[in-house]
């Protein structure tokens, strides 16, 4: 929720993390579809109308690019939607969707199908990934939606494209209309 100038510095090393682990994960499942992409569009579409109005007090990100001159301020905000929909999918799905979710269902987790359904590992997750996200309810939501996803056709790639589209059309938002309380 702070603004950090060392934020870029996060992007850099979660990305150098996922690429150095990216042969641990090649076989989960990477084609993308539509429907993906429509659900991403369905969590973006939820996270918007659940934005509680933002009074008009300065957000501690608005604060923080102020005190940045303009080409640090514009390098990081490149960071912040690399971060947003690039790294952070990534990480979270990996996380949520392709190990906690089926590590609820058994403990030797990478012999459970990612297509594979229970209440209580759909629901954990979901409310734990909501808990991460300081908006907890639409977080809940959104996790929801992308159980949904990787269950749909148990592809971890299709839960990872609606996260990268939600992501990545509430990046356009927040910056196309400086509604910096989306990354507070």
């Amino acid at each position: 929720a702070d603004f950090t100038v060392f934020y870029p510095l996060q992007v850099i090393v979660t990305a150098a993390a996922l690429w150095h682990f990216r042969r641990g994960y090649s076989g989960l499942g990477w084609e993308w579809s539509w429907q993906a992409v429509a659900i991403g569009v369905a969590v973006f579409g939820i996270w918007i109308m659940l934005e509680p109005a933002s009074d008009t007090a300065v957000t501690p990100v608005e604060a923080g690019l102020a005190e940045l001159p303009y080409w640090a301020a514009g390098v990081w905000l490149v960071f912040r939607v690399a971060g947003s929909v690039i790294t952070v999918p990534l990480a979270e799905e990996f996380a949520f969707r392709g190990y906690l979710i089926r590590k609820l269902i058994a403990r030797d987790f990478e012999n459970v199908p990612l297509n594979r359904f229970t209440w209580l590992s759909f629901l954990l997750s979901s409310i734990l990934f909501g808990l991460l996200h300081g908006r907890w309810l639409v977080g809940i939501i959104a996790g929801m939606l992308f159980a949904i996803a990787l269950y749909r056709r148990g592809q971890l790639g299709d839960a990872v494209v609606a996260h990268v589209t939600a992501n990545a059309l509430i990046a356009a938002y927040v910056l196309f209309y400086a509604k910096w309380p989306l990354w507070s």
